[in-house]
């Protein structure tokens, strides 16, 4: 089988979970906006307010307590609702950020199942395009292996190896690959926001 007929063979499958996994992020982001959003105005509201009661004018000060009124019956109001269910939503948020991790790190394992149907092994993979100082074909397989195994926390050196450049030529956040799911970070930084994406970055390693 070669590298097209397995893309073929999973596009349906493979195209769900991506649009998924980006549905997950979209509803995070825009929850995370709102609140925001709310906070913002509400801090503003009380820091003018107490601007006006801290003067000596009667006149400003009764200004304040309006003020301080309508930020309570409003922007605050409205962000202690916004809260209310956002902690109903957290619970559920948490099962949104496994659920985000999961499905990258099913996108993962396709990935890698690829290289073994169509190659065999790892070595006899062509490497793909450039991920920083690696290359596509390390970082898909050692990314899958530390999405299926990162509980266990013993992982093999070429894991740790691929982590810790990863974190020099990107970012940081990808020393945390003992503590957690890497999956969607390496979705991200794959740039796989669709099936296209996916299937041109496969083609690369055909």
């Amino acid at each position: 089988m070669n590298m097209q007929n397995y893309l073929d063979e999973i596009e349906h499958a493979a195209n769900l979970l991506i649009e998924a996994v980006w549905m997950e992020y979209h509803e995070v982001e825009k929850l995370t906006q709102k609140t925001l959003k709310l906070t913002t105005e509400m801090e503003d509201g009380y820091r003018r307010a107490q601007a006006f009661q801290d003067s000596e004018d009667p006149d400003d000060i009764m200004l304040g307590v309006g003020i301080h009124w309508d930020t309570y019956f409003g922007a605050d109001k409205e962000r202690f609702h916004a809260e209310e269910s956002l902690d109903d939503i957290q619970q559920k948020l948490q099962a949104r950020v496994f659920s985000r991790e999961s499905l990258s790190g099913n996108i993962l394992q396709y990935a890698k199942q690829g290289i073994s149907i169509v190659h065999g092994n790892l070595q006899l993979c062509p490497s793909g395009r450039s991920i920083g100082t690696q290359d596509l074909k390390t970082v898909i397989w050692q990314a899958r292996n530390q999405s299926l195994h990162w509980e266990d926390g013993n992982f093999h050196q070429p894991v740790v190896t691929c982590f810790n450049l990863l974190g020099v030529d990107f970012d940081s956040k990808f020393a945390a690959y003992t503590n957690r799911n890497m999956a969607f970070d390496i979705i991200e930084l794959l740039s796989w926001n669709n099936l296209s994406d996916f299937q041109n970055d496969m083609l690369l390693i055909a």
